[in-house]
């Protein structure tokens, strides 16, 4: 049955617009306050206190909804803030909040507060599992991730109960929602944390081997327009359509709210009588931003679905950063009282790596059960069995870590794997997702949280300790305060101190692309040589793909917190990690063996000697880089 109730939700960031977009037909208005969202860079945009309740008001006087963006991913000191805004926001009865931060998500339940929770797309919601574990928080929306296909789609809405609402129409990320850490990381302006520069906009080189391709914006996606699949999207449960745009002025978002008004009520009113206005399609066509396509609903997105020469692409007054590295004037030695060292735990991709680490003092070993191509990086499903063979064996304690990215189309095989390791005792496993999470307390594993879970803060912690996580890694995007208060919580908490910098993971496929050869299969592309991009500052991007054709871009230079290790055991971490996966044994064993050294000097209260740190220079040619962690 077609659902009648279907909701048009329209952006605002000035209230000339918001007055516009309600009088042009949309049901709800989302907006954000000048504190706590997504949309921080411009100082004009969003409303004051006082604004939102004028707009609340005005907004219940005829008959529609505002809900309003709390959207952030926070650290421990906004929360004793956010609280206050989240009682005011419901004095002014703000009909709904939309959230990241599963922070706000407690916070709002310790409160008893009773506004509507919804979740936001930077949550990348994109299973029914992770819709079923939102729904036992007490959410009672969610928006879905833009990656989704309309059969994913479909699929949740049959095995969820929850409000399921879509962006039909705007900007669209190149990677994964949520999960794209690429301005936080050489930048230190988190897109989480509304402050993007937008490093998917810049201008890049495609290269493969020694076959460069021309300059163009290889990441630059073009802007959503669903509109000719809105009765598609309808059919397959979609209960609101959020047009995208806050930023956007009132001309350009009341033309597109009246134009997708039309559409919804034809299909509420003669669903069986509808058909795409094609006039009303050629008027957005002329009135676009970017050009059009429909991302990945209807299949896997192809480079026609980037805006390659950058004709169409907007100015936006950012360009790429040098990366800083590391020198040997970088270590400071000091003395201290001797201090209780946190564990090192390591991330191996081959048997080979196991072995020779395996009289070293590791808390454990992290096997991942993504395999990245090109080079046959990772583990097999039959290799995997052999090394938790070998490390029950050897008394060596592991942990399995499931993909960063797990969509509905990937659900069953994920919950296959994990119904054969449960076939073996003691281990653990880490979650990258919410819904995986669902799956593993499901079946009563020890389940870890990894950086995926973007965990910036203690409250977010906590509640997904209470959830079921034993412990779990902080998020990449945390600053170095939000770290030591996460280290002052009590819980368990594990920091990554060294290896490759992911910066995004896209459905687009950049090794094909560069490969040139439409013909030959995607998965002999990979196989035979991997690509990379190169900036305008002739900076290099290496490119991976994993066993579900993912690509992952990692910046220039890998990240070394070794300098750190002085705060980090002072401050009690409990776990730092090292991501090996991608190392030859011996490099990993020589990296390992460094950092156990360091450590070793804290134990015995002194930390003098840059002698292992100069080692580890040493084994990075290109250079090792503290990132932006110690500026954010």
């Amino acid at each position: 049955m077609l659902n009648n109730q279907v909701e048009l939700l329209a952006p605002a960031g000035k209230w000339d617009v918001l007055q516009s977009v309600a009088q042009a037909g949309a049901d709800a208005v989302y907006a954000g306050g000048k504190r706590f969202n997504m949309r921080m860079l411009r100082p004009d945009f969003n409303f004051s206190d006082r604004e939102l309740k004028q707009a609340a008001d005005y907004l219940h006087d005829l008959g529609k909804r505002l809900y309003i963006t709390v959207n952030n991913l926070y650290g421990n000191d906004d929360l004793s803030e956010i609280q206050d805004y989240l009682l005011f926001l419901q004095e002014i009865k703000a009909d709904g909040l939309i959230i990241q931060d599963l922070a706000v998500a407690k916070i709002h339940r310790e409160m008893g507060l009773t506004i509507p929770m919804h979740a936001s797309v930077q949550m990348g919601i994109g299973s029914s599992s992770a819709v079923n574990f939102l729904e036992s928080l007490g959410f009672s929306r969610v928006i879905l991730s833009k990656n989704l296909n309309l059969q994913e789609i479909e699929d949740i809405h049959s095995n969820s109960n929850l409000g399921l609402e879509f962006f039909a129409h705007g900007d669209m990320c190149i990677s994964h929602t949520g999960q794209c850490l690429f301005s936080s990381l050489i930048a230190g302006e988190s897109g989480n944390r509304g402050r993007c520069r937008k490093p998917c906009r810049w201008k890049y080189q495609l290269g493969r081997g020694n076959t460069l391709l021309p300059t163009g914006y290889y990441l630059a996606h073009k802007d959503l327009c669903l509109y000719p699949h809105l009765l598609e999207l309808v059919k397959a449960g979609i209960e609101s359509f959020k047009i995208e745009g806050r930023m956007r002025d009132s001309d350009y978002l009341t033309f597109l709210v009246k134009t997708y008004r039309e559409a919804l009520d034809q299909i509420i009113q003669e669903p069986d009588n509808y058909h795409t206005d094609r006039d009303a399609m050629q008027n957005l066509q002329d009135k676009r931003v970017r050009d059009f396509n429909s991302a990945g609903l209807l299949g896997r997105i192809e480079l026609d679905s980037i805006g390659l020469d950058g004709s169409r692409e907007p100015f936006f007054p950012t360009a790429p950063v040098k990366v800083v590295t590391l020198s040997a004037n970088d270590f400071e030695p000091f003395h201290d009282t001797a201090l209780s060292v946190p564990e090192l735990i390591v991330k191996v991709g081959n048997l080979e790596a196991l072995k020779k680490l395996k009289d070293q003092p590791i808390g454990y070993f992290i096997l991942g059960l993504e395999k990245m191509q090109p080079g046959s990086r990772g583990w097999s499903w039959s290799e995997l069995i052999e090394a938790m063979r070998y490390c029950q064996e050897q008394r060596l304690e592991y942990v399995i870590e499931t993909p960063r990215i797990v969509l509905q189309q990937d659900l069953e095989r994920i919950k296959g794997q994990l119904d054969r390791l449960g076939e073996y005792d003691g281990q653990a496993i880490m979650v990258n997702d919410l819904g995986t999470f669902q799956e593993g307390r499901g079946r009563g594993f020890t389940l870890y949280g990894g950086a995926g879970l973007n965990i910036c803060n203690s409250q977010a912690g906590q509640l997904m300790i209470d959830q079921g996580l034993a412990r779990f890694t902080v998020s990449l995007e945390s600053t170095f305060a939000d770290i030591l208060a996460l280290l002052a919580s009590g819980m368990s908490v594990d920091v990554i101190v060294h290896g490759p910098q992911r910066a995004l993971i896209t459905d687009l496929c950049l090794i094909k692309a560069a490969a040139g050869d439409a013909q030959k299969p995607c998965s002999v592309s990979c196989q035979e040589e991997g690509a990379f991009l190169i900036d305008e500052l002739g900076q290099y991007y290496m490119i991976y793909s994993d066993d579900q054709c993912r690509n992952h871009i990692f910046l220039p230079n890998d990240i070394c917190l070794y300098n750190y290790l002085p705060v980090l055991a002072k401050d009690a971490a409990n776990g730092l990690r090292i991501e090996g996966q991608y190392m030859p044994a011996s490099d990993l064993y020589e990296v390992v063996s460094i950092y156990q050294e360091g450590l070793q000097q804290l134990s015995q209260g002194r930390w003098e000697s840059g002698e292992p740190y100069q080692r580890l220079l040493n084994c990075y040619p290109q250079g090792l880089t503290s990132g932006c962690f110690a500026g954010r």
